[in-house]
């Protein structure tokens, strides 16, 4: 298992999982498709809740916070693949008209069309193998399974403009390993510390909580996703040592590194024809 990206088009993962955790204020950094496999999903923001059972699907809007809970059934691993598109994707299609109502956070398909099941392994296909898969054809897929949601009842609304802390995200994403400073970020973006530190005040962000978040849900979706080792994984995002990676990791979630992975027994139902290895050199920010 890996997380694939392939630039300008998507990323897509698969993710298993065998006990059942709640992940709290997670931040979607991309519109969001997930489809659950086995198990359930469930999902909340303020007052509302979705629930997403196995066969179902679940649209996510860019932006929007949720507190994640993945239960696996009985002695089954919790399965779910999902697939994240470029916002400008989304833009191009939400300026077309048609038959779906725009949402503001979530979308559910408890009976998703073959058809749409049949796009969405298309897309993740796009995106796992560009080798065989032309650019041209990789977009018509992805603006297929978009017009697929259109036409189950729902739609991405245009994503919002990248805000100063999207902005810091993107870029401690693309080096989460480097030993990050205000003052490197600061260069990068060209402004200063005093400006730096009131914009991210604004958005309810401050340089190291943001560094933090960036690391720990990379780490997270590396956990889920992956076979690397929690020493590669700790290594990936910043940390030299496992035990200091493993208490920042708990702190943030509530439950340390190994509970995603439980022990890590074979699930019958997960076989090798149904796991491709997805392989990426860079995880989906």
């Amino acid at each position: 298992m890996n997380i694939a990206i392939r630039p300008e088009i998507g990323a897509s993962a698969r993710i298993v999982q065998y006990n059942r955790l709640r992940y709290a204020n997670i931040l979607i950094t991309r519109p969001l498709l997930i489809l659950v496999e086995h198990g359930t999903k469930i999902l909340r923001a303020g007052e509302e809740e979705w629930g997403v059972p196995a066969g179902g699907c679940i649209a996510l809007a860019q932006g929007e916070t949720f507190d994640v809970i993945n239960a696996a059934d009985g002695a089954s691993a919790y399965v779910a693949r999902w697939i994240a598109f470029e916002p400008e994707t989304v833009a191009a299609f939400a300026a077309t008209p048609g038959k779906g109502r725009p949402f503001e956070r979530a979308f559910t398909i408890d009976q998703p069309h073959r058809g749409f099941q049949d796009a969405f392994a298309d897309c993740a296909q796009a995106i796992t193998e560009p080798a065989s898969i032309p650019v041209e054809i990789a977009r018509h897929r992805l603006s297929e399974l978009l017009l697929w949601l259109d036409l189950a009842g729902g739609r991405f609304v245009a994503p919002k403009p990248a805000g100063v802390s999207d902005r810091v995200r993107a870029i401690l994403s693309a080096e989460p390993h480097a030993n990050w400073t205000s003052t490197d970020l600061c260069r990068a973006l060209n402004v200063s510390e005093a400006t730096l530190r009131r914009k991210l005040a604004a958005e309810r962000w401050s340089f190291q909580s943001l560094l933090i978040d960036v690391r720990m849900s990379l780490a997270m979706q590396l956990l889920q996703s992956t076979e690397l080792s929690v020493l590669s994984i700790a290594q990936t995002v910043g940390y030299e040592s496992q035990s200091r990676f493993a208490t920042r990791f708990r702190a943030r979630f509530g439950f340390p590194p190994s509970a995603i992975r439980g022990h890590m027994r074979p699930d019958p139902k997960i076989s090798a024809a149904s796991s491709p290895c997805w392989r990426t050199d860079c995880p989906m920010p």
